[in-house]
């Protein structure tokens, strides 16, 4: 209980929840709690040698730059855009969904209309029993 309210071991508890990884060797057996300890005395929290127990840091900013890599190429191609192109497309799809539109309803005329003829001709038609 002694140890419990040493600074040091204070400051040990946090820095071991700064690096998640060094908690996972721990648990994994490949490093004991005093070894990590011990470690943390003679190198101190600065040491280079902490970083790999820092990957998912490391990780988090590597999403956000190739995240912002992509937003800055997204951009760079809106930029290049030819608006009146792109107004011209739309057009041209806007025309052939009309078209299409047009089509179909021309089928369901023609549909209806057959419809319309062959009950119309049987109309007088009683099937015997």
């Amino acid at each position: 209980m002694k140890n419990a309210s040493n600074p040091s071991v204070q400051q040990f508890k946090a820095f071991i929840h700064e690096h998640p990884l060094l908690i996972k060797e721990i648990k994994s057996g490949n490093m004991s709690l005093q070894e990590a300890y011990e470690q943390y005395v003679l190198l101190g929290e600065e040491d280079p040698a902490w970083g790999k127990y820092k990957a998912n840091h490391d990780k988090n900013e590597s999403k956000d730059t190739t995240t912002n890599q992509l937003y800055q190429k997204f951009w760079k191609h809106i930029e290049k855009l030819d608006v009146n192109q792109v107004e011209n497309h739309i057009n041209d799809l806007n025309g052939a969904i009309d078209n299409i539109v047009t089509l179909i309803d021309q089928f369901k005329q023609f549909r209806n209309n057959q419809m319309g003829q062959s009950q119309s001709d049987n109309f007088f038609y009683k099937p015997k029993d």
